[in-house]
């Protein structure tokens, strides 16, 4: 019984119920939106009238970034495997291989 009380989505959902009932039971003492001073959903910007714009976010910059970060931890995690198993002449031998291609996709990456 007690390993399956441990069993991960049990204990999912197990936190999602009482996180759902703590949220019900203080339900009553969150503002209701009726009730706000006049102005509160406004901008603010120091003390200034402020007309909001849509903001386009460029994810030109990003994906480069977010393709170096999981190449380089998924390479670190072969590299972290392969040295702690014992590791004869050919597991080196892609290990190598691996960190060529992890040098190939970087090049390719940042290239210009």
């Amino acid at each position: 019984m007690a390993k399956f009380i441990l069993f991960p989505p049990v204990i999912f959902i197990v936190a999602y119920a009482l996180i759902w009932l703590v949220s019900k039971l203080t339900a009553g003492f969150a503002p209701k939106p009726d009730n706000l001073p006049p102005g509160k959903l406004e901008p603010y910007a120091c003390g200034e009238e402020y007309e909001s714009k849509k903001v386009e976010p460029d994810y030109r910059t990003f994906f480069p970034f977010a393709i170096f970060f999981t190449v380089i931890h998924v390479a670190g995690l072969m590299i972290a495997t392969l040295a702690a198993s014992s590791v004869g002449w050919t597991l080196t031998g892609f290990a190598v291989l691996y960190v060529i291609g992890v040098a190939a996709v970087f090049a390719v990456l940042y290239s210009k």
